[in-house]
């Protein structure tokens, strides 16, 4: 669906998901224990709570990464069905990352999935702004030289 879908709509898509995730900042804080960052995708870092892991010194490192699997798809699939039933199109978003950062700890983000948002807004930041910047600068420098 992405290379089918034109700019224009892909950010008319976008300004509808941000609007629907704005909306659902503090129930998915509550719910879910997920934050919104500035590109508008949720994160979370899940920890594995100690009732799955009963006694971590007989587990080997592939069983725990098997009980951490079925819980991070467990906690994905109830995010997912939040999201749609609250009014968001599964097409919009997707998971952009499951990272390991600790033993038993993992980062979660999903994001608008036509696009990855963050690098949205840092092509905004760092590449349109300043340029019409300096455009807008130079203009002035000109029409002031004249």
């Amino acid at each position: 669906m992405k290379e089918r879908v034109n700019l224009i709509t892909k950010i008319k898509l976008f300004n509808e998901y941000k609007k629907i995730v704005k909306g659902l900042r503090s129930e998915i804080n509550t719910e879910f224990g997920a934050r919104i960052d500035n590109a508008y995708r949720i994160y979370n870092v899940i920890n594995l709570p100690s009732e799955i892991i009963s006694e971590p010194y007989n587990l080997r490192k592939s069983d725990i990464d098997q009980i951490s699997q079925n819980f991070i798809k467990e906690y994905s699939k109830s995010l997912s069905e939040f999201l749609t039933q609250k009014g968001l199109s599964p097409e919009l978003f997707d998971f952009y990352e499951v990272k390991k950062l600790d033993k038993y700890s993992y980062l979660v983000i999903i994001g608008f999935s036509l696009f990855e948002s963050n690098k949205y807004y840092d092509n905004i930041r760092f590449k349109i702004i300043p340029s019409i910047t300096v455009l807008i600068l130079t203009i002035l420098l000109i029409l002031l030289l004249i």
